[in-house]
């Protein structure tokens, strides 16, 4: 958890993302993590928007979260932020007051919510398997593309995880004993000079812990996100319990 002061008023930017996350690979520039922004493929962390995400006032508290399956990575960032206190994410300008850690162990049963929209594409096999008609070699999904090719999709990406941080087969699917679909959400964000559109949704997922290695996948998802892009800031996710119990 990293506690912060806005440093003047500002208008909550939506399109915090880039900025975030240029920061959050500055932090780790002089660390054995340096070249982590060159990798391709899933990078095992998960990072909140301001928390709460609204307009601020000058001297308003504003908290993000940071997890991770790497611990020393989380710290590194963490740190970093510490040392360099100024975090300015476009016109919104925050000073960082402190670090600590927090632990949210999942209970038995529950829910877990969206922080951040969830990105979900698909490739032309899938779209063909569901009779999707698409030009795109990725297309992101949308309501109309029905919950059983999200779930597919949602499902072996989190899958990919589990193999790349346990080196084993994760349990099989379902992983959620029931959902709700709240919205769809469209993020344009610069790259370049060049806008882009991603198209995320947001959630709500049941779950029911049934072995140990089912709750070692929901930890990860609950840790390093859900979906795609977690390390541009998409798909991180919150226990209902504390969302519902949060005074902002």
């Amino acid at each position: 958890m990293i506690e912060t002061t806005a440093r003047r008023d500002f208008e909550y930017d939506n399109t915090y993302n880039r900025a975030l996350q240029s920061r959050v690979y500055n932090c780790l520039r002089d660390t054995v993590y340096a070249d982590l922004h060159e990798k391709t493929g899933i990078k095992l962390f998960s990072y909140s928007p301001p928390i709460p995400p609204r307009n601020a006032t000058k001297g308003d508290t504003r908290r993000f979260i940071f997890a991770g399956q790497d611990e020393d990575l989380i710290t590194a960032i963490a740190s970093d932020l510490c040392k360099n206190p100024e975090l300015d994410l476009y016109e919104m300008a925050f000073r960082v007051d402190r670090a600590f850690s927090i632990d949210n162990p999942l209970g038995e049963q529950g829910t877990l919510t969206t922080g951040s929209p969830l990105i979900i594409r698909f490739d032309q096999d899938s779209a063909s398997e569901y009779n999707v008609e698409t030009k795109y070699e990725k297309t992101y999904w949308q309501p109309e593309h029905g919950t059983e090719l999200f779930f597919e999709c949602l499902h072996k990406n989190l899958q990919r995880k589990f193999r790349l941080v346990f080196d084993a087969d994760p349990p099989e699917p379902p992983y959620f004993t029931g959902y709700s679909f709240n919205r769809t959400v469209a993020k344009p964000l610069e790259f370049n000079d060049e806008s882009v559109t991603f198209i995320g949704s947001e959630w709500s997922f049941d779950y029911e812990i049934r072995s140990g290695p089912h709750r070692k996948l929901l930890n990860l998802a609950f840790d390093c996100g859900l979906g795609e892009l977690n390390a541009l800031g998409f798909g991180f996710m919150n226990r209902e319990v504390d969302v519902n119990g949060c005074s902002e």
